[in-house]
Parts: C-alpha cells; structure tokens; sequence
C-alpha cells in the first residue's frame, strides 16, 4: 500500500475530487493531507511547508504539492524523484526546497498523456494530471513511465543576504496560525545572537534572539523554528497581526550595536 500526501492551496470539493481521482487508479493508497489551507498563491509559503514536512513520511511516499497560479500555462508538470521520495506538482518552485534536500535523483515531465484524465482541464491539472499520475507512481508504477526526462527545476528566488554592515536582508516566507513569520534564513546560512533591530516599512523595531517562544518578552523574539529557519514571534500574541506583515514582505535584521536607534 503506497502513501500519497496532498499540500495544496485549495480545499473544499476540489481537493475531495482529487482524493476521488487517486483512489480510482490506485484503490488502496493511504491518502494523507498535509495541508489544504495555504494562500492559492503563494509558491514560497507551500514550498516551506512542504519542506518542513516531507520527511515524516514512510519512505517512498509520494507527495503531491498544488499551489499553481500558473495552471494552463507554458509552466511544465513534473515529477521529482529523490534518494527517498517522489514528488509531483508544477515546475514553479514549489517542490525545490524538500527535492533538493533530500537529493535530487531525476526530473521527469509529465508528458505521458495515457495517464492524464482526458480531456485534461486547463484550469484543474491537480484533478486531471498530478492527481493521477501521482496515484500511478503510488501503487508501484514505472518512473520511466510518466514520460521524458527534464532539465533542472525552477528555483525560488529568496532574499538573504548579509551586507558589509553585519545587516541581514530577507523576507517574510510562512505566516502559521499563530501569527508567527517564517523567514527566508536558516540555521545553516548564519547564527545570529543577542539584541537585534527589525526594520520594516522605514522604522526600526527591537528585537532579541531567544530559543523558546516562553523566553520572549516584551517586543519581538528571534528564534530558530521547528524547521530550521528563522522566525520572528510575540509571546502570547501575533507578530503578523502586530506589524501588519504579510508573506512576502521584506525585512532588515541589525545586530543591535549597529541599530540606527542606537546611534543617535
């Protein structure tokens, strides 16, 4: 019995049809929903989450990823296969993240059309393309099958940079319910300590770095998330709703010594 999970932008009746269609082709798959509740879209924010995700799963799970503002495009439908995973969805990034850390094996489009629905919808490619062909994949199908090899994924372009000055420069990537942002750095790409500055839309918030979400005080904590990245937090409160921040955005993080605040 093979496991196909869904993260999509779309809930409702569209993701029950799509459940309908991996059950018509492979009846015993264990179909499990990571989320059906990410902004339609917002490619970042699903490429996250999935990330952060993936590798719970059993091996061989086949994960199935919808965020595709793009749908009927020249975008292309793709299949990643990693040292322990496949993936399906569309060639926009937002498979980039979990493929590429678990090690990408090959890239396949998605051009064998005996396995689509016919006719194939321009407006419903989860229904009509990922869905069965990840159902295919699922129940032990050939990866050759699914049709010709691909070329390279397209990537996301997030901001992170650290300038001369120490200054960190980065986006807003995840909002969770918590109000909570998920930012464009990891624990990988620097570690950060101490007081920092947070500048957003020309002013200058203060901030420090902490471990836990209870280490907070008052104003905003700094703190490496579950999933590795940084995240910008409130104790007892909403970041997002406190700053009016959304996914996207882009922030200044300041090593507090440098803070334009503390130079006057």
């Amino acid at each position: 019995m093979g496991t196909v999970t869904l993260t999509t932008g779309f809930g409702g009746h569209y993701l029950g049809i799509m459940k309908a269609v991996i059950r018509g082709v492979d009846a015993n798959a264990e179909i499990c929903e990571i989320t059906s509740e990410l902004d339609s879209f917002d490619i970042k924010g699903g490429a996250f989450v999935l990330r952060s995700s993936y590798d719970f799963f059993p091996r061989g799970t086949v994960h199935l990823a919808v965020v595709d503002p793009g749908v009927g495009s020249a975008r292309r439908a793709i299949a990643v296969k990693t040292r322990n995973y496949t993936f399906v969805g569309p060639d926009n990034g937002l498979l980039v993240l979990a493929a590429r850390h678990d090690g990408i094996e090959g890239v396949r489009e998605l051009s064998n059309l005996k396995l689509h629905r016919t006719p194939v919808s321009p407006t419903f490619h989860g229904r009509d393309v990922f869905a069965p062909v990840a159902a295919y994949l699922s129940s032990g199908g050939e990866w050759e099958a699914v049709g010709e090899e691909a070329g390279g994924l397209v990537d996301l372009e997030l901001l992170k940079r650290v300038g001369s000055d120490g200054s960190v420069y980065c986006e807003v990537i995840f909002v969770d319910g918590f109000g909570n942002l998920t930012l464009s750095i990891n624990e990988h790409d620097l570690e950060l300590n101490g007081e920092v500055g947070i500048i957003f839309g020309g002013k200058e918030i203060g901030g420090r770095v902490v471990h836990t979400y209870n280490e907070g005080r008052e104003g905003l904590s700094l703190l490496v998330g579950s999933a590795g990245y940084y995240e910008l937090a409130r104790r007892n409160g909403s970041t997002a709703g406190t700053m009016h921040v959304k996914a996207g955005d882009r922030l200044t993080l300041v090593p507090r010594q440098r803070s334009a605040c503390d130079k006057g």
